[in-house]
């Protein structure tokens, strides 16, 4: 590391460039190629021409988009910092979208109508060399200020009751787990181990007092279930457990909105909701895709019941491997095309060199399909649908086979109706409510993120 203010060499470089080693290595190594254009036509051959448009469009499309920024104290201080977090949420109708052009012309007062109807939800914790709450550590103070956080009212749709929390919400999809990890009832949850003496499956109550493990007796939070701590350091940046929280964030917001609205199923059957990425959970709290994959079939019993159709949640992907591998055949695929992503062509295209898995790919993170769609107009987009189970491991499925066929999809008409509805110019290949979700989320370094360095050096310096 250089020291402040020093300049770097400018031939430091060519110490890389002679070293025949590392010429050996990157002569060894395997990734992503451009196909040729024979091999690319051969894959756009796989596309096939997608279902007619007939469904109704849903009333209402719900966009969750995040962004977070770790923030120094003083620029004296780099290594103290405290994380920061925004999810937003934008609400669409489509009729006022659809009543956005005048003429040739998009009506700009309409549009600013359009965005107002949105919302964050912000969250900070601390990071590194910060204790809050007479913790001693980093680790128990960013455990201990995530949890009120998740019960407090801002996360709550009546500030009056708790059981309206974020965190209630997190309590319903973990008693949802599978085995000996589930509780099977909404109001208690279990954590893998005590954060202190490793002591497991302790059993915590959605209450609002403080509970503490029945072996050491050290505080412990319903939130400890995420394993996010795990990732937590006490004297060096804390952005990987920083990102996955806003990442788990992202996709438990959405299910905290449908629990809600289930108590109105009829208005849940008229909204749609884009997700920001593939419709996966990666890291410690991955245990989750597989209660979200319960939570969704339990709704859509529901609704099927009151002869409604399925929820419509879409997983936008703008960038990854599949995005990548994308561009290098877009050219080759024609207008109005779709193909679901299935195992072999993802480990034999997108995956090249790595060895398949035996359960199929995404078994212990993934809750949705990946498809490429391009539209009529010539936009390509990847997305994400839920699984159509309840299980991957349901009995006499088999899962990676019926994964990937469209007529297991009941909202796949209605999800390529609305990518062709709202697709946008704004971005390549976007559509208007994530742009619209990441333009009230995104926090720039400048000036964005600069506020908020000022925000940390005068609330913290003496």
């Amino acid at each position: 590391m250089p020291y402040d203010g020093e300049l770097a060499s400018k031939s430091a470089h060519s110490d890389f460039l002679r070293n025949p080693d590392i010429q050996s290595f990157l002569g060894q190594c395997e990734y992503l190629t451009p196909p040729s254009d024979a091999e690319a036509q051969a894959l756009a051959d796989n596309f096939v021409e997608p279902p007619a448009f007939t469904e109704k469009l849903p009333g209402f499309v719900v966009a969750i988009d995040g962004s977070n920024y770790e923030s120094s104290i003083d620029d004296k201080l780099p290594s103290t910092k405290v994380g920061f977090i925004k999810i937003g949420a934008v609400l669409i109708s489509l009729e006022k979208f659809g009543a956005l052009r005048d003429g040739r012309y998009v009506d700009p007062f309409k549009v600013a109508a359009l965005q107002d109807d949105n919302t964050a939800l912000t969250f900070s914790v601390p990071s590194a060399n910060i204790r809050w709450g007479g913790k001693t550590n980093v680790r128990d103070s960013f455990r201990a200020y995530m949890d009120m956080q998740f019960t407090g009212p801002n996360t709550r749709f009546n500030p009056a009751d708790a059981s309206t929390s974020l965190r209630s919400t997190l309590f319903h999809l973990a008693s949802l787990r599978p085995g000996k990890m589930g509780t099977g009832e909404p109001s208690r949850l279990k954590l893998h181990q005590c954060p202190d003496c490793g002591a497991e499956e302790i059993e915590l109550r959605d209450i609002p007092e403080q509970q503490r493990c029945p072996i050491c007796g050290t505080d412990v939070y319903p939130t400890d279930c995420l394993r996010i701590w795990e990732e937590v350091n006490d004297f060096q940046s804390n952005q990987v457990a920083i990102s996955r929280l806003m990442l788990m964030l992202e996709h438990l917001l959405p299910i905290h909105y449908m629990r809600y609205l289930a108590k109105t199923p009829l208005l849940l059957s008229e909204m749609a909701f884009f997700v920001d990425g593939p419709l996966a959970i990666f890291g410690n709290p991955a245990w989750m895709h597989r209660t979200i994959m319960i939570f969704l079939q339990e709704i859509n019993r529901k609704l099927a019941k009151l002869k409604q159709p399925p929820l419509t949640i879409i997983g936008l992907q703008k960038t990854g491997q599949v995005v990548d591998h994308l561009m290098l055949i877009d050219r080759f695929i024609p207008a109005n095309r779709l193909l679901a992503i299935d195992d072999e062509y993802r480990y034999k295209f997108i995956l090249a060199g790595r060895e398949p898995s035996s359960q199929g790919f995404g078994f212990e993170t993934y809750y949705g399909q990946d498809f490429i769609f391009k539209t009529p107009s010539g936009r390509t987009f990847v997305f994400a649908l839920p699984y159509p189970y309840a299980s991957k491991d349901a009995a006499g499925v088999d899962f990676v086979s019926e994964k990937v066929k469209f007529q297991n999809y009941a909202q796949l008409q209605r999800a390529l109706m609305l990518i062709s509805h709202l697709e946008s110019d704004l971005y390549e290949n976007a559509v208007v409510p994530i742009a619209l979700a990441h333009h009230y989320t995104a926090i720039s370094f400048k000036p964005g993120g600069r506020v908020l360095d000022l925000l940390m050096k005068n609330a913290l310096t003496p």
